[in-house]
């Protein structure tokens, strides 16, 4: 409820997971299939990348990087199987910062989602669901931990994909470990 509060209005439910790495992975398996095409800014935190590279390849899941300050021209990157947009700001590799809201309208103009790792940010300083994303993705580890004593993570939905992201977790068997929650309690 504290975490649903902090990403505000627009947010329809959220998963609570054991690191910032698998809120990446829940995000992105709530959303993608065999065959689809995602997009991922260039500057995303490297396991991501690790993570598209690997097991959505092994998936049949096909990624393209692009480069963060593309705005709006992403448009030209979308393919009919785009699935997701996934855009993070400040990227995590140099900082740029993503227009958020102009890829998003040409994501959802294409039926795409849009997820964003927005670890750096948080919600208290770039509200994702209110910019148009889809999914937002912190690591817990970070700012809502504070002491680098807790593996934890969160995922936030849209209304859309509230249930979708629901079942994705409660199929993978996923739940963060009761101390890790107690800690973050404490740390937000």
């Amino acid at each position: 409820n504290a975490i649903k509060e902090i990403e505000g209005p627009q947010c329809s439910g959220v998963v609570l997971v054991p690191s910032g790495m698998n809120a990446v992975a829940t995000a992105l398996l709530t959303v993608v299939s065999a065959g689809d095409h995602v997009l991922i800014t260039d500057s995303v935190y490297r396991p991501t990348r690790n993570f598209s590279d690997s097991v959505l390849k092994r998936l049949g899941v096909e990624t393209t990087y692009y480069e963060p300050l593309i705005g709006e021209r992403i448009e030209k990157l979308m393919k009919p199987n785009t699935r997701v947009v996934f855009v993070e700001a400040p990227g995590s590799q140099s900082f740029e910062m993503q227009d958020i809201p102009a890829i998003a309208a040409v994501a959802h103009a294409k039926g795409a989602a849009v997820l964003m790792d927005n670890t750096w940010a948080t919600p208290l300083y770039f509200p994702a669901l209110e910019k148009g994303v889809d999914l937002s993705i912190q690591a817990g580890t970070k700012y809502i931990g504070g002491h680098s004593d807790i593996m934890f993570g969160t995922v936030s939905a849209y209304e859309a994909y509230a249930g979708r992201l629901k079942e994705t977790f409660n199929t993978l068997g996923l739940c963060a470990g009761p101390d890790d929650i107690n800690l973050a309690q404490r740390g937000l």
